[in-house]
C-alpha cells in the first residue's frame, strides 16, 4: 500500500486504507501486550522485582513474610503476580488519594443521610 501522507484528513481515507491502519496499529497493540502474566522464578526474579538481597530474601522466605511456592524438592519459586500485590500492601498514599477517599466517604454519608 502507498504510504499515506500525514496531512491526510481522516475524511479522505478509503475504507481500505482505514482498514489497514487500523489493523496496523492493533496489531503492535496486540503484540505488545503478550507479556506472561503468570511468570513464576527463583530468586533472581525476586531480587529482580524487589530489589532485596539473596540473604534478606532467605529470611523474608523463613519468616514466611514473603508470598512463595515450597517445592517438594526443597528449592523455592516466586509468581510474579503475587509478589506484585505483595508489595501493593506497602504503598504509601498520597494526600490527593487520602482527600479522593474522603470526598468519597463524605457523598457517601451525605447520600445515606438524605435517604
Amino acid at each position: 500500500m502507498n504510504a499515506i501522507p500525514k496531512t491526510t484528513r481522516i475524511i479522505d481515507l478509503t475504507i481500505d486504507q482505514l482498514d489497514s491502519i487500523l489493523e496496523e496499529k492493533f496489531s503492535k497493540l496486540i503484540y505488545n501486550q503478550e507479556e506472561p502474566e503468570f511468570k513464576v522464578g527463583d530468586y533472581n526474579l525476586a531480587m529482580s522485582l524487589t530489589g532485596y538481597s539473596k540473604q534478606r530474601l532467605y529470611q523474608l522466605v523463613s519468616e514466611d513474610l514473603i508470598p512463595h511456592v515450597k517445592l517438594p524438592s526443597g528449592g523455592v519459586r516466586f509468581i510474579q503476580s503475587d509478589l506484585i500485590e505483595w508489595f501493593k500492601k506497602y504503598k504509601v498514599r498520597t494526600s490527593e488519594d487520602i482527600d479522593t477517599i474522603a470526598e468519597k466517604l463524605l457523598l457517601k454519608r451525605k447520600n445515606s443521610l438524605n435517604k
